[in-house]
């Protein structure tokens, strides 16, 4: 039987960025998305209030005559 241990078997299936389709320009751009994604989160996660947020998700919408929902 063959025994391929874990890097060879990686590299044996790997693909490089061009054969993916990604150019250069892409990439970089990838990459800034998932910085500012990153840095946004961290600096927006001390705003996010745990449970006002699940008590929202939980919550039955009210619907008032007109038709609206509360």
């Amino acid at each position: 039987m063959l025994k391929l241990s874990g890097i060879k078997l990686a590299t044996m299936f790997a693909l490089t960025p061009s054969q993916m389709g990604l150019s250069p320009l892409g990439i970089s751009l990838l990459f800034i998305l998932g910085v500012f994604f990153f840095i946004s989160f961290l600096l927006t996660s001390n705003n996010m209030d745990v449970e006002v947020l699940l008590r929202v998700l939980y919550s039955k919408p009210f619907r008032r005559k007109d038709g609206t929902v509360e």
